[in-house]
């Protein structure tokens, strides 16, 4: 085992997050952020035809409780269920990590990370729930959780921005590196073991940029899981053997994937120092697109309500609404002239550090997909309609008079350059009689130093659920010493489903 390797072994075998609540709770908010996102796309089309895939590939069916679902075969072997069932119709566990992953991701309404530039907790959690035994406890489960996510946020503060220029998808490359070592953590494997489960799982790394706007890119995550998951059985049920030194400096995974050479310092010094879910934190989002976006489509948003309410041309051409008028009246305000203030702009400039603007690949995107990745797209539907409309991120064809629209909008870098985990955008907005209407934005909601509430995620939640679900939801999340207790909980709700 190399050093690097040997360094990165010790940290996962003797890291104890008992008394770092501070990790423990972004862990507890970023998993129920986690299954809000789950639950909001599993209606989706393709979502569903993966799950009715996976369920045809093994003969079983699946989005049902497999716990009463009687369509068996006689040859089919009696299994115990990972998720605590006894069961005929158990779906193979890389698959259903597979699932949680592609539909945990399936909408970008899920969590992301700034040293990563991908996100965590689409593979994490969907890689553990798929490995989870009826007597893992939520300590044992959280704390692999950051086992995963320490590990893939000190890769990606060595690798990028170099790894994401180039045009690899960290969630895909690296997220299966955590997934390995969060399962690791979970299921207690320790020296040579775990060196050879990491290196399996290296040797997969995969997943490119280009994918994104397309079903591709959450297909990253949910590989990721997969093969993690994948990686950690056929190592305990074979006897298969691999190199113990995937991080060898001079021929090991950093120095293939990224050509640099990482010392066992570079480890040492960054290990949960304070920890990567705290600096640089999470973004965690309100709507579903691309998280570099959310500075900017707040600023948007701050102006949109400012020419709607100071502008007093403005006003006076539309309507007889005085513009301070009480936050109620401003709000009915914004919903009334929403229709009209495109015929009132002249031109649009969305301000990025140098580089920041390189998840938003699409300047002119032709499909809602495609506008879960474009500034534009994002800034015309708050000038539209006051704020982010989620349901035209699925339409499958942008009409060409928003695309006229979005030509009014232009991107500058006249910001001063930032760090990796730093974010800040302005928007600048011009009337056709001259003004002019400016902000900028580095900590909007749901970012690291302005975080999603508990009452966040249940509106989340919301979009999916009934509040009388969420309740029970919640009760048996903060009253259970055990994950089983509340995945029942989830199934009975019409959550978990594979």
């Amino acid at each position: 085992m190399d050093l690097v390797t040997q360094t990165i072994v010790n940290y996962i075998e003797q890291t104890d997050v008992t008394n770092r609540e501070d990790l423990l709770s972004v862990a507890r908010i970023a998993f129920l952020d986690y299954l809000a996102s789950l639950a909001s796309a599993e209606t989706e089309q393709a979502v569903q035809d993966l799950a009715q895939f996976i369920g045809s590939n093994q003969n079983i069916t699946v989005n049902q409780d497999t716990s009463t679902n009687q369509n068996k075969t006689a040859n089919q072997d009696k299994t115990a269920n990972v998720d605590g069932y006894d069961s005929y119709l158990t779906v193979k566990r890389a698959d259903k990590a597979l699932y949680y992953g592609f539909a945990s991701h399936y909408l970008d309404f899920d969590d992301a990370q700034a040293n990563l530039a991908g996100h965590f907790s689409t593979v994490l959690y969907s890689a553990l729930l798929a490995v989870l035994d009826p007597t893992d406890t939520w300590h044992d489960f959280l704390h692999a959780y950051i086992i995963g996510a320490e590990l893939e946020g000190i890769i990606g503060s060595l690798i990028n921005p170099a790894h994401r220029t180039q045009g690899w998808h960290s969630t895909g490359t690296v997220g299966v590196i955590g997934a390995a070592a969060a399962i690791g953590a979970l299921r207690g494997l320790h020296g040579e073991s775990l060196a050879q489960l990491l290196s399996l799982a290296a040797t997969q790394s995969a997943g490119m940029f280009f994918q994104s706007g397309t079903d591709g890119k959450p297909l990253h995550a949910g590989l990721a899981a997969r093969n993690g998951v994948w990686a950690y059985e056929l190592l305990q049920h074979t006897s298969l053997q691999t190199s113990t030194k995937p991080f060898d400096p001079e021929r090991g995974w950093f120095k293939t994937i990224g050509n640099i050479t990482v010392t066992s310092n570079d480890i040492a010094s960054r290990w949960l120092a304070p920890g990567q879910l705290i600096d640089p934190g999470l973004w965690m989002k309100v709507h579903p697109y691309c998280s570099a976006a959310i500075c900017g489509a707040e600023a948007a948003e701050t102006v949109a309500h400012s020419i709607y309410t100071t502008s007093s041309s403005y006003v006076s051409k539309h309507y007889n609404v005085s513009p301070d008028a009480e936050e109620q009246g401003k709000r009915r305000l914004c919903a009334t002239l929403v229709s009209s203030l495109w015929d009132d702009i002249d031109r649009v400039t969305v301000h990025f550090p140098p580089g920041a603007d390189a998840a938003l690949r699409y300047t002119a995107p032709t499909t809602g997909r495609e506008g879960q990745f474009s500034i534009e797209y994002i800034v015309y539907q708050v000038l539209a309609y006051g704020a982010v409309q989620d349901e035209l991120f699925k339409i499958d064809s942008i009409d060409q008079s928003v695309r006229d629209y979005m030509n009014r909008i232009e991107r500058v870098y006249d910001l001063p350059k930032v760090s990796q985990t730093e974010r800040i955008t302005k928007v600048t907005v011009t009337l056709k009689n001259g003004e002019t209407f400016t902000e900028t934005v580095s900590n909007p909601k749901g970012s690291p130093n302005n975080p999603l509430t508990l009452e966040d995620i249940r509106i989340k939640l919301g979009l999916t659920l009934e509040t009388k679900q969420i309740d029970r939801m919640i009760e048996a999340f903060t009253n259970t010493d055990k994950v089983e207790p509340f995945l029942l909980t989830l199934r009975k709700e019409g959550v978990l489903h594979v």
